[in-house]
């Protein structure tokens, strides 16, 4: 199609002879763009991003809104030219410390457990890195790992009001939320014909990330549709959430499949309304099994059928990788990305076996970091469930905080999805998660705060109670009885 450029839109589509079908799958047909018009493009994002670069420097939470927006939807990847390959995240986040150092506003990490363990896991794969074999792969692993989790303290330090984070997590549903509308009405479009990817250069390029992000992000669009008062507009959010599962069907992800698959069984096991969530499952079995075609169908019944799959078998032998890899270091493991060190694949893979990702996080971790960073790793996850269950428990009885308590109720959903679809993707330094354990540590210390007002309240009223009325003296002592 000469003439004709391919958009930068995404989510990308991988396949064969797939003919242009409308506008609105941007990222799926083409459209016939002027230089100028792509040249205006990119100046046009260079001016929206560094327009916010003053803001940033005068508030400092606005700098933690834009990393986010940057990291998760990539708008500089929408575009051509010199704005494509630009890394505008180094200068926000650098806006953003500077103004977090500068800043008057009281800048405090909240006091809860989460923070010692993500604090403990970071520098514990400080040390396995330092210990890694094949160092290169260790530390460029561990720098691009290194900014999600100082931005996850940040977060933390600055997002710890009701507006702020109901503000991040607008960011995180729209930006998640644009690629997930786009891949689902492809998918809608195509019948399922071909794999949906995610955007390039983001932590969730890949068909599996992708998809898990549209699963985790479920209960976080539930969630905010709840704090909406316009009733069009939540009739439009739950409808996006239908398309966005057809999203996770076009991905074709089989992990994605028993994450969203765990997080129904969690909600039905939590719900009252029992039925309606049997309703839901069976409308999701029911576009699995009518609307997508039958190569996707037999895909998925691999899971069943494991010891049929290639790709089963190979998952195995790399796990069996990373166990061997945990017995010999059982401390320090063997560093990040360890599983793409050739001499450790010489030594603890099968002859003509080929290398492969380990698809585990549970793996990944156990392989990278051994057993003292995979306790470390559950720990923080095993917290973050908890925590949320314990602001269920505790704002139940109070109406003025009861989101706080819908909010940590969802978490609780992505993270039952993460934890099940993890245990077949690597995702172990997935951005998301990360995010929601912040979110977490942060909804504590406000449900913290808001029930110490009430305590203190209830104290003040209770210390404003009149005496009691005096009677004629008599057989009481003069007061009522």
């Amino acid at each position: 199609m000469a003439g004709y450029k391919r958009l930068a839109i995404v989510p990308q589509i991988r396949a064969r002879n797939v003919k242009p079908l409308s506008l609105i799958s941007n990222g799926l047909g083409y459209v016939n763009l002027g230089v100028s018009a792509r040249m205006l493009r990119s100046l046009y994002v260079f001016f929206l991003i560094f327009s916010t670069l003053p803001v940033i420097l005068w508030k400092p939470h606005v700098g933690v809104l834009v990393w986010s927006w940057i990291s998760y939807m990539n708008p500089h990847r929408l575009t051509y030219g010199i704005a494509y390959q630009f890394n505008f995240l180094d200068y926000v986040a650098a806006a953003a410390l500077v103004s977090t150092l500068l800043a008057r506003e009281p800048k405090s990490l909240p006091k809860h457990p989460l923070v010692w363990l993500l604090a403990a896991y970071f520098i514990w794969i400080t040390i396995t890195s330092a210990f890694a074999d094949a160092q290169a792969l260790a530390w460029d692993k561990w720098w691009n790992f290194s900014k999600v989790i100082l931005f996850t303290f940040v977060t933390m330090m600055l997002m710890q009001t009701k507006e702020r984070l109901h503000a991040l997590l607008w960011v995180i549903v729209l930006s998640i939320g644009f690629f997930a509308m786009k891949g689902g009405l492809f998918t809608i479009m195509t019948a399922g014909a071909s794999r949906v990817w995610g955007p390039p250069s983001t932590f969730f390029e890949d068909n599996n990330d992708f998809a898990l992000a549209c699963v985790m992000l479920v209960p976080l669009v539930r969630y905010m549709q709840t704090a909406v008062e316009t009733k069009y507009l939540r009739w439009i959010m739950l409808a996006s959430v239908f398309i966005g599962l057809f999203a996770i069907f076009g991905t074709q992800s089989r992990g994605a499949l028993v994450g969203i698959s765990s997080m129904l069984l969690f909600l039905v096991w939590k719900s009252k309304r029992f039925i309606f969530g049997i309703a839901a499952i069976g409308f999701a079995v029911a576009i699995g099994l009518v609307f997508m075609p039958d190569s996707w169908r037999e895909r998925m019944s691999t899971i069943e059928k494991y010891q049929e799959d290639a790709s089963a078998q190979g998952r195995l032998d790399m796990w069996k990788f990373a166990i061997d890899v945990a017995a010999d270091h059982p401390i320090v493991g063997g560093g990040f990305d360890m599983f793409y060190n050739n001499k450790y694949r010489a030594i603890y893979l099968p002859e003509g076996t080929q290398g492969r990702a380990v698809h585990s996080l549970y793996f990944e971790v156990l392989g990278e970091h051994g057993y003292v960073g995979l306790i470390l790793y559950l720990l923080i996850g095993i917290t973050t469930f908890f925590t949320c269950g314990g602001i269920i428990q505790r704002t139940r009885d109070h109406p003025d905080i009861k989101w706080a308590g819908t909010l940590a109720a969802m978490i609780q959903v992505s993270l039952v999805g993460f934890a099940s679809a993890g245990a077949f993707l690597t995702v172990a330094t997935f951005d998301l998660y990360f995010h929601l354990v912040a979110v977490t540590a942060m909804l504590k210390v406000m449900v913290d705060r808001a029930l110490a007002g009430v305590v203190v309240k209830a104290s003040e009223e209770a210390v404003a109670v009149p005496p009691a009325t005096p009677y004629p003296a008599g057989k009481f002592g003069g007061f009522k009885r």
